[in-house]
């Protein structure tokens, strides 16, 4: 969210909540008066609602856009600008918008949008579990995407670990003969999320088996696998491709730590 909302440049950036009868505010980042964590509108109210409708995925006149001038929250809010696209489930069901809103004009280009639309998909990595079961849904305290607390805390030291140490720099470096535009950051830093995501996808699956190897909640079988990695110069995702392939083929050599049952 936080480089959508540098890449937008809007005064709030938001992931949207969606069900058959209404709309949420699930995470916001920015401050626009009457917008919070948590509130709900009628689904209709909403200009989420008419992007889902067909309606084009940004204006920056948003009164005397045919699409949107009629919509609740435009008055609501005083919104003038507008910008979203859909995030599906891993069986194509959207699910939920990543949005920015302005109460001034803000123009979004063409590249602006492609790089939003990457950055939706990489939360639609997140909305679905293994069995592809959709788990952004409401609960007593509000939205939430992901499983129980334990297992969210150690995906998200899984992936912030990744993106601080084990994939360095960005997947492609910059060129010499110009300066990268903003455009170029901006995509340079979604790829390496992206490449974090398909890492940590491998890193989980080793802490399952070190888990179960050694009797270790998963957090304790994390922090294993990652002494192990720094102890001997390796990267984290490297080395939980070799206790993933231990599992199968006990002529692997791992360190010692990782080998066997504690």
């Amino acid at each position: 969210m936080t480089t959508a909302a540098d890449m937008l440049g809007m005064e709030v950036v938001f992931v949207g909540g969606l069900t058959d009868q209404e709309f949420a505010f699930e995470r916001v980042l920015g401050d626009l008066p009457g917008v919070a964590e948590g509130l709900t509108l009628p689904r209709t109210d909403s200009f989420c609602h008419r992007l889902l409708a067909g309606a084009p995925p940004s204006t920056s006149d948003a009164a005397n856009d045919p699409a949107y001038a009629d919509a609740p929250a435009r008055t609501s809010f005083g919104i003038t600008s507008y910008v979203g696209v859909p995030i599906h489930s891993g069986d194509g069901r959207v699910v939920g918008t990543l949005c920015g809103v302005d109460r001034g004009r803000v123009p979004v280009p063409g590249d602006t949008l492609r790089i939003l639309t990457t950055l939706a998909g990489v939360i639609e990595a997140q909305v679905g579990d293994v069995s592809g079961r959709v788990v952004v849904r409401r609960t007593p305290g509000g939205w939430r995407v992901g499983h129980d607390g334990a297992q969210d805390l150690t995906s998200a030291m899984v992936l912030a670990d990744l993106l601080a140490d084990d994939l360095g720099g960005p997947v492609r470096p910059p060129r010499p003969e110009e300066e990268l535009t903003e455009v170029d950051r901006l995509q340079m830093a979604v790829a390496q999320l992206e490449h974090a995501l398909a890492a940590r996808v491998v890193v989980e699956q080793a802490i399952g088996v070190l888990a179960e190897r050694q009797h270790l909640a998963a957090r304790a079988a994390f922090e294993r696998l990652r002494k192990a990695a720094r102890s001997r110069g390796k990267k984290v995702h490297d080395l939980a491709r070799m206790v993933i392939a231990s599992a199968s083929d006990p002529s692997v050599p791992l360190p010692p730590e990782l080998a066997g049952r504690r």
